[in-house]
């Protein structure tokens, strides 16, 4: 037993030796590897060219408490020689003077030099441009990661950064990018204190609506695609961050589409999504355009635009002396202003309303036709509904006072003007078809049109308004004026309720309560229409013409008084002098009346001819009281006859008035009646002249042609006495001699019937109303026969 247990101790001392032994090994080997460890972790011996190192490196920039940047560096490396430090894994943090940045500068590796206080990065830099705001909510990924917040990021190389101005600058290459654009250029600087970034030269520029796969991106719509992207070059570009806005130097280009702006200037703005705001091209800037129906260019003193947050243009406002033009195989456009603003249509990129003031000037040329608007306001209203990449407009309306002019050009070519048409209101408005040509024009309030032929005087009108109809090709075609309506033709001139030119017919036509005046008379009518082209009138309706003066027109001189006539209708030609009253026609001038079917003045040949129904009145010159010779006085007049001039009242078929020898001409049927007898006949000859100072007592007024002298022929018939059959005379020819008061019947067989001397035949009998004496002419000789009528 006691052999048993000491073989029992034995083996538990030799396990608790092992164990013992054990532990001992096992904490030599983990202290051999824990100062393995400290040997390889430590740092390596210091070079003989190196004076320092440090783990971390870091200076900042304080003006007025305020900390302007922080350069960091993860470790630096102080050389004994040229007083250079080597910084690496460098940020640089720009704060700026209001504390309101976050901008960093980052790159592995730098060389501060203590002397000149420069800090050179020869590797690959990145510059991340943001506010101390965005910072805090967006922070910035590192040096390749996503971009993310509203950060500009700039990658170059060869960076310098002076650590008293603050400025880090290079030559080298420059690539950026944003949230809603990128580019590149060559060289940049960039001064902390005020937070300016400039790229030295050959910039270019993409704007873009959102960056891919950006929660703001504009998508395509029903009503149109996506924005276009904007492309921008400039010699050199200046950021200055704390207004967040880009100014490119010339020669400046900016591109969108088929769209371009040159420009000396250029200054685009950024909201604080960094997307495109404004943009502000100055400096002679020019926009050119390629459409499809030709090329456009617009130039001005200076361009802004206004972008949408999703990148469509807004608004484009074009100011100082603003010229554009367009030209296509189908013309030639131009437009003079002052301002242009044009607002584009949401998502479209297409011109929704476009407003010129100021002076404004807009021409047209198309085929032979010339236009030209003038006025101080213009509105056009574009179609919102058209094509991508169409200009359609639908209506267009002027702010204030304009004038329109159209000018066509001879078809045989060469610039011989066919006509020139101006019209003017305070107000206009226009109406376009799909091929943007011109359907309607209105004004209203006060409208003129003037209208100008070749060798023809100009045509001008007034209203209240106006309507203009245009043809498929852009001709106007008519025009329709209400209220009040003017027109002005030479010496003519006329009114009217309503009137309506017609250029196919050269014709214009006046209608309501129309007044149509000229040098020499003045007519009302119904209705008047007047051939600008021709000369010719027409007037229906009541019409009724007044001399403005006796004898003006050199046709009716019957009468010191004015001539009146009337009629259902008149057609007339100024230039011919011709003028027909037809329908229940009428002449009037002082005792002087001629009714007719139809009076027909003729101005050059100065005639009077009345046709159909033909009922006149003339008066007579007062007759001698001497009777024949030897014979005893009686009478001149008729006892019971009232007192006044002496009237001859003719109906016929035709008269012929000759103004220049006072002559007038009766035919088909004559029939001529007065207080000393009656004259039936074929024809019948009336001789006018002035009177002579009219005695005292009834008779003709002082001035107006009297008869002196009747001729008659074919079939005369004679009566006289206060009976019709109390003495009657026939025979082919029969004259009438006032001044002698004396009927002289001739030709065929002259004979006269007296109820108290029975039948008196001869050669030529000649009778005396005075005395009632009669004069026989015959074979047998010549003898009298007299016989007194005792008054009662």
């Amino acid at each position: 037993m006691r052999t048993t247990e000491a073989a029992r101790y034995a083996r538990w001392a030799a396990a608790a030796a092992f164990l013992l032994a054990a532990i001992v090994v096992g904490v030599f080997a983990y202290r051999a590897w824990q100062a393995r460890l400290v040997r390889q972790q430590a740092p390596p011996a210091v070079p003989p060219t190196v004076q320092q190192r440090s783990a971390e490196f870091s200076f900042s920039k304080v003006e007025r408490e305020r900390t302007l940047f922080t350069v960091r560096a993860s470790r630096a490396t102080e050389f004994k020689e040229g007083s250079r430090n080597l910084l690496e894994d460098v940020s640089i943090t720009i704060y700026g003077r209001a504390g309101n940045r976050f901008d960093t500068i980052h790159t592995h590796a730098c060389d501060y030099l203590r002397d000149t206080g420069r800090i050179v990065c020869a590797g690959e830099v990145q510059m991340d441009l943001q506010s101390a705001e965005d910072a805090r909510q967006h922070p910035v990924p590192m040096p390749g990661g996503a971009a993310s917040g509203r950060v500009i990021h700039v990658g170059t190389s060869q960076v310098s950064f002076d650590r008293e101005t603050g400025e880090a600058r290079t030559d080298r290459p420059v690539v950026f990018h944003f949230p809603y654009g990128q580019g590149r250029a060559v060289g940049v600087r960039y001064r902390s204190a005020d937070g300016v970034v400039r790229l030295e030269k050959n910039v270019e520029l993409t704007l873009t609506p959102a960056p891919p796969g950006a929660p703001q991106r504009a998508q395509p719509t029903e009503t149109g695609p996506m924005a276009e992207s904007v492309k921008l070059t400039g010699s050199s570009l200046e950021y200055r961050r704390d207004t967040r806005t880009l100014r490119l130097m010339a020669p400046v280009r900016a591109r969108q589409g088929q769209r371009e702006i040159l420009a000396g200037e250029l200054a685009l703005e950024l909201d604080t999504n960094l997307r495109a705001k404004r943009l502000v091209a100055s400096r002679q800037p020019v926009l050119r355009s390629t459409e499809p129906r030709g090329q456009a260019v617009l130039e001005a003193g200076e361009f802004v635009a206004q972008f949408h947050p999703q990148g469509w243009v807004e608004r484009i406002l074009a100011t100082g002396n603003v010229r554009g033009d367009c030209k296509g195989s189908a013309g030639q456009d131009h437009l003079d202003a002052q301002q242009l603003e044009l607002e584009m249509v949401a998502r479209r990129n297409q011109p929704g309303v476009l407003t010129a003031t100021g002076d404004v000037r807009a021409q047209s040329h198309r085929g032979g036709v010339s236009r030209r608007l003038e006025t101080s306001a213009l509105r056009l209203f574009f179609d919102a509904a058209a094509k991508p990449g169409e200009r359609r407009l639908d209506h267009a309306e002027t702010l204030a006072p304009a004038a329109v002019e159209w000018t066509v050009l001879s078809p045989s070519g060469g610039k011989a003007v066919q006509e020139t048409t101006r019209l003017r209101g305070q107000r206009l408005a226009a109406q376009f078809d799909a091929r943007n040509q011109l359907r309607t024009l209105t004004g209203r309030d006060g409208v003129e049109i003037v209208r100008r032929l070749p060798d023809g005087p100009p045509q001008a009108t007034t209203a209240r308004e106006f309507a203009v109809q245009f043809s498929p090709g852009g001709e106007w075609t008519q025009v329709d004026e209400q209220g009040d309506v003017r027109l002005r033709d030479a010496d003519r001139s006329a009114q009217a309720d309503h009137a309506v030119l017609v250029r196919s017919t050269d014709t214009i036509t006046l209608t309501g309560s129309v007044v149509l005046a000229d040098s020499a008379t003045r007519s009302t009518a119904q209705r008047v229409s007047f051939n600008q082209r021709t000369g010719d009138l027409r007037a229906e309706g009541g019409v009724r013409t007044t001399e403005l003066s006796p004898g003006r027109t050199g046709v009716t001189n019957l009468a010191p008084q004015p001539a009146n006539l009337s009629s259902d209708r008149l057609q007339a030609n100024a230039s011919g002098g011709r003028a027909v009253y037809s329908g229940h026609a009428r002449l009037w001038q002082g005792d002087a009346v001629v009714q007719a079917d139809a009076i027909e003045l003729l101005r050059e040949a100065q005639q009077l001819k009345a046709r159909g129904n033909v009922a006149a009145v003339f008066p007579q010159a007062p007759s001698s009281s001497n009777a024949s010779p030897g014979a005893t006085p009686g009478p001149s007049r008729v006892p019971g006859q009232a007192a006044g001039p002496d009237l001859w009242r003719i109906r016929a078929g035709m008269l012929t008035y000759a103004s220049v020898d006072a002559r007038a001409r009766l035919e088909q049927g004559v029939v001529a009646q007065s207080r000393q007898g009656q004259i039936n006949s074929q024809t019948l000859e009336l001789f006018f002249s002035p009177p002579q100072p009219a005695p005292a007592g009834p008779g003709a007024g002082a001035g107006a042609l009297q008869l002196t002298r009747a001729l008659a022929s074919g079939g005369v018939t004679v009566r006289s006495g206060p009976r019709p059959d109390e003495r009657r005379g026939t025979s082919e020819r029969a004259e009438y001699i006032v001044a002698e008061g004396k009927f002289v019947l001739s030709g065929g067989r002259p004979t006269l019937y007296d109820a108290f001397r029975g039948t008196t035949t001869g050669r030529q009998l000649t009778f005396f109303f005075a005395d009632d004496t009669i004069v026989v002419d015959s074979e047998e000789g010549s003898r009298t026969l007299t016989r007194h009528r005792v008054e009662k």
